[in-house]
């Protein structure tokens, strides 16, 4: 990088967290010092800065709240198992959370956490089901009203200053959070590696949000992700603590203001205890579409967007 941008980055950065601290040494009106939180969480060369910057400015007691959404008592959610002969999925313990967890994107090795989604489908897609083949459907009931925390699920008056930098950070998180990881479905990666492979990620690439979890994925999918994404869901749990819901980068359709029926959610031990285990059913997959044709739509309604944005302008 050019020495003399090098300084200005780090001069701009110097400017906007001098802004912040005495904003708050002079005691300056919420909605002032809420703004120039936000700008601190915003400021980056590129967008994978505002995941970094949520982790640190928790680190300084610097928080955000990006809302909460309640799960009402009597909702059914489901959960997808691979099915195996041999297992009987009658005995209710093959559905209590596993108690040798590995580390997924929301818990770490060993911790209590239920992955749940709102629809059969979203689990179909999220456990990257093949056509024809067969798993077992389990289904829960809320006796409780549950309370979660996510990026998409509040309110932001246009008024606001901070309008535009907390619904940017917002998709940011949300997005970082669902990008899906390697391991498992190496011809999904095939196609998404070929689109974005070493072309980066601009900080205006949050408005075209179809396929900025696809480029998350394509681009920052190294051994660390899984420890971001552990630490996203870290600052996140201190304020809800009963669990996290996350829009399906499959089903990319819920965004700020846009809510979608289809979601995931992962419980921790306080909501686990107001489930229900009510049934479950052996079960064959009648879905067509692929996560990979999935991505291709969505990744094609990107570039759309973009092609017809540039020539507006």
């Amino acid at each position: 990088m050019d020495m003399d941008i090098e300084n200005d980055y780090w001069a701009d950065k110097e400017i906007i967290v001098k802004e912040l601290e005495n904003a708050i040494k002079n005691k300056a009106s919420d909605e002032k010092i809420i703004f120039y939180a936000y700008k601190n969480l915003c400021f980056g060369r590129d967008l994978l800065n505002i995941v970094q910057n949520y982790i640190a400015l928790d680190k300084v007691n610097i928080n955000f709240d990006f809302g909460h959404r309640i799960i009402k008592k009597g909702t059914i959610l489901y959960r997808i198992r691979n099915y195996k002969d041999g297992i009987d999925y009658s005995n209710i313990d093959e559905w209590k959370p596993n108690p040798n967890r590995k580390r997924n994107r929301a818990n770490k090795e060993g911790e209590e956490a239920l992955y749940l989604g709102s629809t059969e489908r979203v689990c179909i897609l999220e456990m990257n089901l093949k056509h024809g083949e067969k798993y077992a459907l389990g289904r829960y009931e809320c006796l409780e009203d549950i309370c979660v925390g996510g990026f998409l699920n509040f309110t932001i008056p246009k008024s606001s200053q901070s309008y535009q930098l907390q619904m940017m950070a917002g998709i940011v998180l949300n997005a970082f959070l669902i990008a899906p990881s390697r391991g498992n479905d190496d011809e999904l990666f095939e196609f998404l590696d070929g689109i974005y492979k070493q072309k980066g990620i601009r900080n205006d690439d949050w408005k075209h949000n179809f396929d900025l979890p696809y480029k998350f994925a394509s681009l920052n999918n190294g051994p660390n992700l899984y420890d971001m994404e552990n630490m996203v869901c870290d600052v996140l749990k201190k304020r809800y603590p009963q669990g996290i819901l996350y829009s399906s980068c499959y089903l990319p359709v819920a965004t700020i203001g846009i809510g979608c029926s289809d979601y995931n959610i992962v419980l921790y031990e306080e909501a686990i205890k107001r489930l229900k285990f009510l049934d479950y059913e052996v079960k064959s997959n009648k879905e067509k579409f692929s996560r990979l044709e999935i991505a291709k739509v969505c990744t094609e309604i990107a570039r759309n967007v973009k092609r017809s944005n540039n020539e507006q302008n």
